[in-house]
């Protein structure tokens, strides 16, 4: 069994010198050599490699040389690493050729997005291009919190980190799930950072909404916690026990191994937070460690 972690980032090399992501490089300026040691010590098998979130809503041109970048990076170490695309959402009449570039092209397993593009949703018409896109490639999707809601709020006390990226991650979720676009699109493939945010916990209040207020019905033909169902999920719940309620909610086939690396509001003991349940199962470990992304990304030996 591989274990596979589902959320860490990188800045490709051709970044670098123009500090890209100051406080990535604050975490860790070095490149793949070096982190491969560190997989070693951790033991973890593969990386799936994302942008990070200062790169959502770039330009086309920025996004492409972010593809490159990450596409050479990744051929380096076939067998460790695999790399995520970076799409510019902003301007949704590039964002399926890119997509479809650097999957075919460049060999890239999927997508990051923001949680919103420049305080847009998601479920807006115009994104649906890219979705239908991303349906026909069969390629993930993963949304990652940026650009947070109630900023206004929450600027002290890190709280824009702690409170709003869950919290505009389940934005996210909720406007796919009530917007329609997942009943559009219902083979296509999305994650979510940070255990999904509070929408695991949250849905059974949006299916008394569904039932109770017709307003929040959307065009929805079956609860939204049916939707929910479609989702994948990393494991960054910073809490064995949270990540035990996670389990039980969406089920080990839908959970996936994930660190935030190299940040540090991440988990270097991800791998611990499994391996310390006394709930979960011997076969749920494992999904979480690595079968359920191993299917997810298609992954072969």
């Amino acid at each position: 069994m591989r274990t596979i972690d589902v959320h860490a980032h990188y800045v490709p090399e051709v970044f670098w010198e123009q500090g890209a992501d100051k406080g990535f490089f604050a975490a860790d300026s070095t490149g793949l050599d070096q982190r491969v040691q560190l997989l070693n010590d951790t033991g973890i098998d593969v990386q799936v490699l994302s942008p990070t979130a200062r790169f959502s809503n770039s330009d086309l041109s920025i996004s492409q040389r972010h593809n490159n970048g990450m596409a050479e990076a990744v051929s380096r170490y076939p067998k460790r690493f695999l790399g995520m695309a970076t799409i510019a959402l902003n301007d949704p009449d590039s964002a399926p050729g890119e997509l479809e570039r650097s999957v075919k092209e460049l060999g890239l397993r999927g997508a990051t997005i923001g949680s919103n593009v420049r305080g847009v949703n998601l479920d807006v018409e115009e994104f649906g291009p890219f979705f239908a896109k991303a349906q026909e490639l069969d390629a993930p999707i993963f949304i990652h919190p940026m650009n947070v809601l109630g900023q206004e709020r929450l600027g002290r006390y890190q709280l824009d980190n702690l409170i709003g990226n869950p919290t505009d991650t389940s934005v996210a979720a909720a406007s796919l799930i009530f917007g329609g676009v997942l009943k559009e699109f219902s083979r296509l493939k999305v994650y979510l950072a940070h255990g999904g945010g509070t929408c695991p916990y949250l849905c059974p209040r949006w299916d008394q909404g569904w039932r109770a207020r017709p307003s929040a019905k959307g065009n929805l033909d079956k609860l939204p916690s049916e939707y929910l169902k479609r989702f994948h999920f990393d494991s960054l719940t910073h809490s064995t026990r949270l990540l035990e309620v996670l389990v039980a909610l969406v089920g080990a086939e839908r959970v996936m191994l994930g660190s935030d690396y190299p940040y540090d509001m991440g988990d270097r003991e991800a791998m611990g937070k499994v391996e310390s349940s006394k709930v979960l199962s011997e076969a749920e470990k494992r999904q979480v460690y690595g079968e359920t992304a191993e299917a997810y990304f298609k992954i072969k030996a």
